[in-house]
């Protein structure tokens, strides 16, 4: 039953991010309340969704690959709804959406259960599992104000302003944030992953450095380590920042696709 809902939760997301586009091309308001009442619907279909899923199955449902991506698209959506009625980025949906949807389709088939001994199985992976997906899920909103700045610098810099131009924010607002989304998901991220080290180096000893999901989130968090300590003491900002926003969400997916393709002891 839960897949079912799910599947309209993705359908809602789709025609909302058909909407979204449209609107960001044609300029259309009609179109951008129709995307913003889309999302709406897709969101409460999806909580509906993992709830479902979380009672058929007696346990809270972010113990697979699957269910943690599901969790960080629920999350992610939920903060663009209040990012667009709050700051009225209204276009923020055309590029967070795509996104989604990319993330989303994947979901049904492909992703294996995370390989989660008894001793595991405990609040210390429930608490390091939760921590993460907030981390992520500001990293994809991170992921989305990084394009829109780089598209928006684009646009004012070749001095024709192109479709998008007269419905995306300032390069000040983007660049805003893309720092605030960054500084909310890193303390998540260090403590998130940090608690897992600690809790896997006991359970599973030496195989912590050989499992993929571990090594390639590692990096990740070097990635965006790097990215904020720049923003803050190198005084980074603007461009820079935004294609290392883009670089390591290019390695947040690198990251996803490793829990998937290679064999650790987080796959099963």
């Amino acid at each position: 039953m839960n897949a079912v809902v799910f599947d309209v939760a993705l359908t809602a997301y789709i025609l909302a991010a058909v909407a979204a586009l449209s609107s960001l091309i044609w300029r259309r308001d009609d179109l951008g309340r129709a995307a913003r009442v889309l999302t709406l619907a897709g969101w409460i279909c999806h909580t509906a969704a993992v709830g479902l899923r979380g009672m058929e199955l007696g346990r809270p449902p972010v113990l697979t690959l699957a269910e943690v991506v599901s969790v960080v698209i629920w999350v992610a959506v939920l903060v663009d709804l209040v990012v667009e009625r709050r700051y009225g980025i209204t276009a923020f949906g055309a590029f967070l959406l795509p996104v989604v949807l990319a993330l989303g389709l994947g979901l049904p088939t492909g992703l294996r259960d995370l390989a989660l001994e008894p001793q595991a199985s405990s609040a210390w992976i429930l608490v390091h599992v939760a921590l993460v997906l907030v981390g992520l899920a500001a990293l994809v909103l991170n992921f989305g104000s990084a394009l829109m700045y780089v598209l928006q610098e684009r646009q004012l810099k070749a001095k024709r302003p192109g479709v998008f131009y007269y419905r995306m924010p300032s390069l000040q607002t983007l660049d805003r944030l893309t720092l605030v989304t960054l500084t909310v998901a890193f303390p998540f991220l260090t403590v998130g992953l940090g608690l897992g080290v600690v809790r896997a180096g006991r359970a599973w000893g030496r195989d912590l450095v050989l499992d993929p999901l571990a090594l390639f989130s590692i990096v990740m968090w070097l990635v965006y380590a790097a990215t904020l300590s720049g923003r803050v003491v190198g005084r980074w900002g603007g461009r820079r920042a935004a294609y290392f926003a883009i670089v390591g969400f290019c390695v947040l997916l690198a990251t996803l696709g490793a829990g998937v393709i290679f064999q650790g002891r987080h796959g099963s």
